[in-house]
């Protein structure tokens, strides 16, 4: 029975701002839950029909979720690029690296929605943001 161990999985967001445009490592990860995909249904039921049809619409891959412990200074330039996408609205191309071999990929575009910020006794100062996801979700 094949098994992907979580321990070695990571999440990149595309800098689009350097040239040639390249992934950087969204560092200090703790969990990653998503995309999480659903599809409506569209009722296609007509006079003629022997009972309810229905077709798929269009997949929506939901949101993608990362608890980080968060450093927006030391730990990774990224976690002051996700704050700067989350107040400017940036819709920016992330993927998630599974660690197996080959390595599966999930590519897609999102933004963030939240960012609440964590601060608890006897704990790390933490965050949990929340990317909304535009499009596809790629996997390869």
């Amino acid at each position: 029975m094949a098994t992907i161990r979580s321990q070695g999985c990571t999440i990149w967001r595309k800098d689009t701002e350097v040239s040639p445009n390249a992934y950087a490592q969204i560092g200090q990860v703790i969990s990653i839950d998503g995309p999480q995909g659903s599809a409506a249904t569209i009722d296609v039921t007509h006079l003629s029909s022997t009972g309810r049809e229905f077709v798929a619409a269009l997949p929506d891959w939901g949101t993608v979720s990362l608890s980080v412990i968060w450093d927006p200074v030391l730990a990774s330039a990224q976690h002051d690029e996700l704050w700067d996408d989350f107040n400017a609205g940036n819709t920016r191309t992330y993927q998630i690296r599974l660690s197996n071999s080959p390595q599966t990929e999930l590519t897609f575009s999102a933004y963030p929605t939240e960012h609440p910020i964590s601060i608890q006794i006897d704990s790390f100062v933490g965050a949990t943001i929340t990317l909304k996801t535009t499009g596809a979700v790629a996997l390869t």
